[in-house]
Order: C-alpha cells, then sequence, then structure tokens
C-alpha cells in the first residue's frame, strides 16, 4: 500500500510504499507515520482512509481493527490529521436516474397472510402487522437491545445464547454444502470476501465463512457480542476479519459509525444474513437487503437462512393453510421481538428489496429452515412496487410521518429510511 496526505498542496500524491505484512489499522498507521515523519500529536489523531475512484473512496480504516476486508492490493491510503477526507467519492445517483434505473416489475400486491402474536392477537394481514410494527418498533429494538444484553438465548456456550439450542453442528454442515453447491453452479464466483450481517458472536464467520473466504467483514448491533467475537474466533482468524458495530438498516445512514460507513462502501463477493431478519420490522428487511445487496460485487450473491413456521397459525384474513406468521413480543414469555415468517412473507420482501431467488432449499436444518440464494434483479435498480399498495394518507388522522412510512414497506429507502 501507499500512503498519501489528506490535504494540501500534495493531497492524493503517493509519498511512500511499503509491503504491510500486517492488516491491522494500528500497524498501518504507525507504518504511515513513520514514512510520512508527522510529529507525535499528528500521529495520535491520524485516521487513514482509501483514496479511490473504485467507489470505496472515503472508506476509514476502523481503528483497534483490522482493515485486511477493505483492503486491496496497491491501495493508496489517504493520511488525516483530524480533518474529514477530502478525495474522490463514488458519484451519487440522483432519484431520477435510480428510477430510470428500475426495471419494469409485475405490480403485484402483498400475499394475503395473516398471523398472530404470544400476547393472543391475531393479524388478519400484512398490513395490520405493519400498523403494529410502525407504532411500536422502537420499543422491539430496545427490547431487543435488552435481551442480548443479558446472553440472549442462554445455554451452556457462546453458540447456545447465539440460536437457542446445541443444534449448531447440523446447521454449519447444512451452510457449508451450500456454498459448495453455489460454487459447483457459479465456478467464475469469487471466494474472496463475506460480509456476516448481524454475525452475533461469530458463529457462523468461525466454521463457515473463513473456511470457504479470505477475507470477512463482522456486522453486528450488540457490542458485547462483537467484543467477544474477537476472543472467539482467536487471533488468527480475527486477523482475516473487519468487526463493525451497527445495525443491518442503518449501514448507509447518515449517523452511521465510520466503521459502518466503511462497511457499507465496500464490495463482496457474498453476503451471509442468517437468523437476524426475524429481529427487525418487515419495512426495514427491506431497507438492509437493499443497502446489504449494493454492496454486491459483480456477479456477488446474498445468502439468507430464516426459521419458518413449523404449523399453520391462526390469524383469520383468508389465509391459506401454512400462510400465517408467527410473533414474539417483548410482553410474551421470550420478552423480546422477532416475526417468524413463511417463505412467501420473505420472498415478498424479497422482491420489495429488488432481488430475485436463483436458489432455495425449504425444510433444511431440522425442516425448520429455509434457505435462500439471492441476486439482483437484472437492471441492477431496486425493487419498485405499485402505489395503490401504499397506504394513502389523509390528512389529520393524526399519525407521525415515520409511522406512515414503516406501514409501507414498498417505499424507497429513502423514503423508509426517515
Amino acid at each position: 500500500v501507499s500512503f498519501c496526505l489528506n490535504a494540501g498542496a500534495k493531497a492524493g500524491q503517493p509519498l511512500a510504499t511499503v509491503v504491510a505484512r500486517d492488516s491491522a489499522t494500528e500497524a498501518l498507521l504507525q507504518a504511515a507515520s513513520n514514512k510520512l515523519r508527522l510529529k507525535k500529536k499528528d500521529a495520535a489523531a491520524a485516521r487513514l482512509f482509501v483514496w479511490s475512484k473504485d467507489g470505496r473512496g472515503g472508506t476509514e480504516l476502523p481503528r483497534g481493527g483490522s482493515a485486511a476486508a477493505l483492503l486491496r492490493n496497491d491501495d493508496l491510503l489517504a493520511v488525516s490529521v483530524g480533518e474529514a477526507y477530502s478525495g474522490p467519492r463514488p458519484a451519487q445517483p440522483t432519484a431520477a436516474a435510480a428510477d430510470a434505473a428500475a426495471p419494469a416489475t409485475r405490480r403485484e400486491p402483498p400475499p394475503l397472510i395473516s398471523g398472530s402474536d404470544d400476547a393472543g392477537r391475531s393479524y388478519a394481514s400484512l398490513e395490520t402487522l405493519w400498523t403494529e410494527q410502525a407504532r411500536h418498533h422502537r420499543e422491539y429494538y430496545a427490547a431487543n437491545e435488552r435481551w442480548w444484553d443479558e446472553d440472549g438465548y442462554g445455554g451452556g456456550s457462546d453458540e447456545e445464547a447465539m440460536i437457542g439450542d446445541g443444534g449448531s453442528e447440523e446447521d454449519i454442515e447444512h451452510s457449508l454444502r451450500l456454498l459448495d453447491g453455489l460454487k459447483a453452479r457459479r465456478p467464475a464466483l469469487a471466494f474472496g470476501s463475506a460480509l456476516d450481517g448481524g454475525s452475533g458472536v461469530g458463529r457462523v464467520t468461525k466454521h463457515v465463512l473463513l473456511r470457504r473466504f479470505e477475507r470477512v467483514c463482522l456486522v453486528e448491533p450488540c457490542a458485547r457480542w462483537l467484543k467477544q467475537s474477537r476472543r472467539y474466533l482467536g487471533n488468527k482468524r480475527a486477523g482475516k476479519c473487519a468487526f463493525v458495530h451497527a445495525r443491518l438498516e442503518e449501514l448507509e445512514a447518515p449517523s452511521a459509525r465510520p466503521a459502518a460507513a466503511a462497511a457499507a462502501a465496500q464490495l463482496f463477493d457474498l453476503v451471509w444474513v442468517q437468523w437476524t431478519l426475524q429481529y427487525l420490522v418487515d419495512a426495514h428487511v427491506v431497507v438492509a437487503l437493499r443497502s446489504l445487496a449494493s454492496r454486491l460485487s459483480a456477479g456477488g450473491v446474498l445468502v439468507v437462512k430464516e426459521n419458518k413456521p413449523c404449523a399453520a397459525g391462526g390469524g383469520g384474513g383468508g389465509a391459506a393453510p401454512g400462510l400465517a406468521f408467527r410473533v414474539d413480543t417483548p410482553s410474551g414469555p421470550h420478552g423480546r421481538y422477532d416475526v417468524t415468517r413463511p417463505d412467501e412473507h420473505h420472498e415478498w420482501l424479497f422482491a420489495c428489496a429488488g432481488l430475485e431467488v436463483e436458489h432455495a432449499e425449504s425444510g433444511c436444518v431440522g425442516g425448520e429452515v429455509t434457505a435462500w440464494v439471492l441476486v439482483r434483479r437484472a437492471g441492477g435498480g431496486a425493487g419498485r412496487t405499485p402505489n395503490e399498495w401504499r397506504r394513502p394518507h389523509r390528512a389529520g388522522d393524526g399519525e407521525e410521518e415515520a409511522e406512515r412510512e414503516l406501514v409501507r414497506p414498498t417505499l424507497d429507502v429513502e423514503a423508509m429510511a426517515r
């Protein structure tokens, strides 16, 4: 890698080059300080950014972590002594351009799905669920933060705390077979870098992704488990990883931490999301999937593994047998919020996010899990669904704007993220 100054007359001009044998950001900062002869106070405030026109421009290397998943050979790194990054950034498409790029899609209504929760409430339709999620999503997420901080599912190991039982080995074997089958179907697909979305303690990273990929970026909203993941992985594995503390639906938000923004700017050959979407309300599932899919490299894929309802639930609304979601609420016996969605529910949300199902395996891992391999819809645009399936707003109905947006998970990312 080479180093340049981030500001001044020589900004962007390579001034020194090193062979970096240690991808830790602190080691790179030390090398930059020595090569550029930074003053002690400047070295203490120094930050490193990728100076690039390839879409990664402005990516900041996380302090205290590894930059392996963010760097490429021959990268130019800008050294800032406190000022904001001043180099090239990826062009941001206008809303008109994004709309022009969006492919034509069939205008499908939401599937006819009902459900119930652990408090005995019935939901006659998805719109009924969305209304409840819009009103209470903040308290749901606050309860989930407390629940994970208090040890999640508990049990005798970190893995049991993540998944609630001792079935990790069966799941790992299935995941490795899934990746091997993916490689067999797509031999040209690179297995260089992966993102583990909602990584928890790093169970999937340790046993699956690092056995097939060179580098992994772990993105996890719970600081406790992200910290524990370094110990769980061990120094050698952790050295191949970047660790990002962020919620999936906030990766590209204006308030995102620098490390989260770096993850959002990096491209990955594969994004893996497992047993994570269940803890998000429907609108945020779409936001998160769109954000993650936008960070796939050319030909990259997104893998989702989620539980499916074990039996048809109630709720009325005329749903077909088996088309019923199940909701756990913070006031219920589990003390957390999650939604177990039928496959049709997931696949409609995938379509809203501009994703297509390339491969699916239903009933795997004890018959309770579905795994999907997803690709971006041809044409590259974000998913679009018709205005008639957005709930109309009438003046004086007294709702908060944020609630109205959350009720409608078919809106664009910008609208849903407000």
